[in-house]
C-alpha cells in the first residue's frame, strides 16, 4: 500500500513461477547462520533451482548471507525472493501444499508428495507452534542428517 504496487500478487503469478522456475518451491526459513544459509542455497542451485526463497533471515544470515546468496543466484541466472515471514512467502507463492521439513515430524515425506507446485520449508531453527500450523510436518529419512543433506535428498527423490 502506498508503494505503487498491490499487496497481493497478480492472479497469474503462480503459473509464471511454475513455468519459468523449478516447479518445487524450496523455502529456507529462520536461518541465523550465514554459512548454513549459503550452503542451503548453493545446494538448491546445484540441483537446478531457479528460485531461492529466504524468509525471516536473522543475524549474520541477514547481514552477510543474503548478499552472498543474491550473488550466487545472480551468477546462476536465477531469482531470489526474500520475505520477512514464512506466511508472506507462502502467500506470494501460493503453493498447492506446504510441507514443513523437520526432524520433529512423526511422518516421513513420501516420494509421491514431492511434486511441482508444492512448497518445502527447511528451518534454521525448530518451527514454533504458529509455523507448524502453516503446513504438514514431515521428516526426510534418515532422521538426523543435516539440513543441507535433506535438500539433496529432496531433489534426489523427486
Amino acid at each position: 500500500p502506498g508503494r505503487g504496487f498491490e499487496s497481493r500478487p497478480p492472479p497469474h503469478f503462480k503459473e509464471f513461477l511454475i513455468k519459468f522456475f523449478l516447479p518445487m518451491f524450496v523455502i529456507f526459513h529462520n536461518f541465523a547462520s550465514q554459512i548454513k544459509l549459503e550452503e542451503m542455497a548453493r545446494t538448491a542451485l546445484a540441483y537446478g533451482a531457479k528460485l531461492v526463497v529466504v524468509s525471516k533471515a536473522t543475524g549474520m544470515a541477514a547481514q552477510a548471507g543474503i548478499p552472498t546468496v543474491s550473488r550466487l543466484v545472480f551468477e546462476k541466472g536465477g531469482r531470489l525472493l526474500v520475505t520477512h515471514t514464512l506466511e508472506e512467502a507462502l502467500e506470494l507463492l501460493n503453493p498447492k501444499k506446504v510441507y514443513l521439513i523437520t526432524d520433529l515430524a512423526q511422518e516421513e515425506l513420501k516420494k509421491e508428495e514431492i511434486e511441482e507446485g508444492n512448497a518445502y520449508v527447511f528451518f534454521g531453527n525448530y518451527p514454533v507452534k504458529k509455523e507448524e500450523e502453516l503446513g504438514e510436518m514431515r521428516y526426510i529419512s534418515p532422521k538426523g542428517v543435516s539440513e543441507v543433506a535433506q535438500v539433496c535428498l529432496l531433489f534426489e527423490r523427486k
